[in-house]
């Protein structure tokens, strides 16, 4: 059953195209993905019910979104997660048949259960709840990067020591 697999790399292809050219530190992005992937495969092991491993984009692209607002589309978390859970999973499934014929076979085959389908979609709802927990807590003064500082910390006429 790779039908969610292959529907997974449609959508993470279209919101891709769509979105990366919104982001503003696209090698930070990119920096954070290569981190997602090298965790997802050292941290990988095969168990009595298939692969398993730690996908940190679960994690990395909802807070992403919560700290830099709108220099990170919240779209983006469904396909990053997406390849930083695909990379691991393909890794895994060649290791298992020592990279010969049929390694692709364990890939996608939970269907719509698998963490290939179901990963992304959990990545999607966190960054969107946390996208507007985001906005909600910028209005407020939170994870503003725009800060003006009228004065300097220290004036020239201040001391610097403790009281």
């Amino acid at each position: 059953m790779f039908e969610p697999t292959l529907l997974a790399a449609l959508i993470s292809t279209w919101l891709l195209l769509k979105y990366w050219r919104q982001v503003k530190d696209q090698q930070i992005i990119l920096g954070f993905l290569l981190f997602a992937v090298t965790t997802g495969m050292f941290t990988q092991y095969w168990g009595i019910t298939g692969l398993h491993l730690f996908t940190g984009g679960v994690v990395i692209w909802p807070v992403l979104v919560l700290l830099l607002g709108d220099r990170f589309p919240w779209p983006l978390a469904y396909p990053l997660t997406f390849i930083g859970t695909l990379i691991p999973d393909l890794y895994g499934a060649g290791i298992a048949a020592d990279w010969h014929n049929g390694w692709l076979f364990g890939v996608g085959g939970a269907g719509f259960r698998g963490g290939a389908f179901l990963l992304p979609l959990e990545a999607l709802i966190a960054a969107a709840g946390l996208n507007k927990f985001g906005i909600f807590m910028r209005r407020r003064g939170y994870f503003s990067r725009r800060v003006n500082i009228e004065e300097d910390a220290y004036p020239k006429d201040r001391d610097r020591r403790t009281r």
